[in-house]
């Protein structure tokens, strides 16, 4: 009876234990799941919030129409704009933007320059490297003059924006600058006479006389803008 008695209580104790583990078990599963789902929550949590965020787009852009041409004309009037984004300190920030401008209004002059001389260059086996050379300097000096050539600076549109990675504010700036078409006629003609000069001290007549072709061509030009 005892024996018997034993056996039971046994039986009882092994259903226990296994019923214990069978919970266990479940549980674990449970709790791995649910670990599982959390990190993957977390994952697409952290690429939302790291995911670039749509603003707005060029339909719906309401910044200035100048600020989206970097060269027009207008009225006898050249102008020129330049941006600078992101920058933490405002008066640094137009200064940026300001020679953002002042680099497209060279780069409009130098183009023409190069563009005027490119197929002589090209076809001068003799003379390349120095031509070359002359135009490169010619638009080096304007460059560094280009301040005082009737360049204005007449308009400027900032953001204010606050920067959550750097927890301060920052700013987006555009700055228009302006020239008097007589103006921007002087300033080509200004390099092309440099150009014509040099090429008359070193002998290069072929060159001097595509610089002096092009400076009737500008003056003629110039005449319709009173310059």
């Amino acid at each position: 009876m005892k024996i018997q008695e034993f056996s039971l209580n046994s039986s009882f104790w092994v259903f226990v234990l296994v019923l214990t583990c069978t919970i266990w078990g479940i549980t674990g599963c449970s709790s791995a799941t649910k670990r599982v789902k959390g990190a993957q929550e977390s994952i697409l949590e952290a690429y939302e919030m790291q995911k670039p965020i749509e603003v707005t787009t060029s339909e719906d852009d309401s910044r200035p129409d100048w600020t989206k041409k970097t060269v027009f004309e207008n009225d006898g009037k050249v102008f020129f704009s330049g941006g600078f984004l992101n920058g933490s300190d405002y008066s640094v920030t137009i200064r940026c933007a300001n020679a953002e401008a002042l680099k497209v209004a060279l780069q409009g002059i130098s183009q023409f320059i190069r563009a005027e001389f490119s197929s002589y260059v090209q076809g001068s086996n003799t003379e390349a490297e120095g031509v070359e050379r002359y135009v490169a300097d010619g638009i080096a000096t304007f460059s560094k003059n280009l301040h005082v050539q009737g360049v204005r600076q007449t308009e400027i549109y900032y953001e204010e924006m606050f920067s959550a990675a750097l927890m301060q504010p920052t700013y987006n700036v555009w700055v228009r600058l302006e020239m008097d078409k007589a103006d921007y006629f002087k300033a080509k003609a200004d390099v092309l006479r440099k150009l014509r000069d040099e090429f008359s001290k070193t002998g290069q007549v072929e060159a001097k006389e595509k610089a002096e072709k092009l400076l009737e061509e500008l003056k003629r030009e110039s005449l319709k803008y009173g310059a």
